[in-house]
């Protein structure tokens, strides 16, 4: 609990994934990938309760098995492609509020960024009271300036990179770095993402910064293999 405020820890996992499939319950490092979200919530020093919502039974024996405080039964409508992060929030809460129990704060936690651990999560909470925030909202540095970066018409032509100016020649100094959101952790009052339904209100989010190793989010086997390598070293 933070200045007596109830905070729900949610870990969203879906069974179908279709670049990756299986994603969430592949082995990583010698556990399912969605443990090592379950751990890192149930380390927080700051959540009150850890819960999964998973429309997938092997998802939902392995939350079981790795200690989640909860596991909700997800419908079928809220597991599909075109399903909102902020839709699989509201019945969770609404699941809880049914069961007697509301919170003050979630904090949304994705299985796919394994290597966010349970002080990303407490910093992101601390960062979130000192900054009296509506929500907080997990970055990393962008691998190159976003002036590097736009559209290319059918012909292939980059007249409108030309436009947008010197392409990032200015370098990289403090004042000027790009940052991107990175998926490991978002923060937001209950009552807000009530009321906007968003995890990012257009005014009082903050952003909280990880290195972009920590930030590693996994969508391809790539982007898999790189984060079990980052991780095993860490570890």
């Amino acid at each position: 609990m933070l200045s007596e405020k109830k905070i729900l820890g949610l870990v969203t996992a879906r069974g179908g994934s279709k670049r990756l499939p299986r994603k969430n319950v592949l082995s990583f490092n010698g556990d399912p990938l969605i443990a090592w979200t379950i751990r890192a919530g149930l380390d927080s020093i700051y959540l009150d309760k850890v819960v999964v919502s998973s429309e997938d039974e092997e998802i939902q024996r392995i939350a079981v098995d790795h200690c989640a405080d909860l596991v909700i039964d997800r419908p079928q409508e809220l597991a599909s492609d075109s399903a909102s992060s902020v839709d699989v929030a509201m019945h969770s809460l609404d699941y809880c509020a049914d069961q007697g129990e509301t919170f003050d704060y979630l904090v949304l936690l994705q299985p796919t960024s394994p290597l966010r651990e349970s002080k990303h999560i407490d910093d992101a909470l601390v960062l979130m009271e000192k900054k009296e925030a509506r929500a907080v909202v997990g970055v990393c540095m962008t691998e190159h300036p976003t002036s590097w970066m736009g559209k290319i018409s059918t012909t292939l032509s980059m007249d409108k990179f030309i436009e947008r100016g010197r392409l990032g020649e200015e370098g990289r100094s403090q004042e000027n770095i790009d940052y991107q959101i990175n998926g490991a952790v978002y923060v937001i009052e209950v009552s807000e993402l009530r009321a906007r339904r968003t995890f990012f209100p257009r005014r009082g989010t903050f952003a909280y910064i990880m290195s972009r190793d920590e930030s590693v989010d996994i969508d391809s086997l790539t982007q898999f293999l790189l984060a079990e390598s980052l991780h095993r070293s860490r570890s």
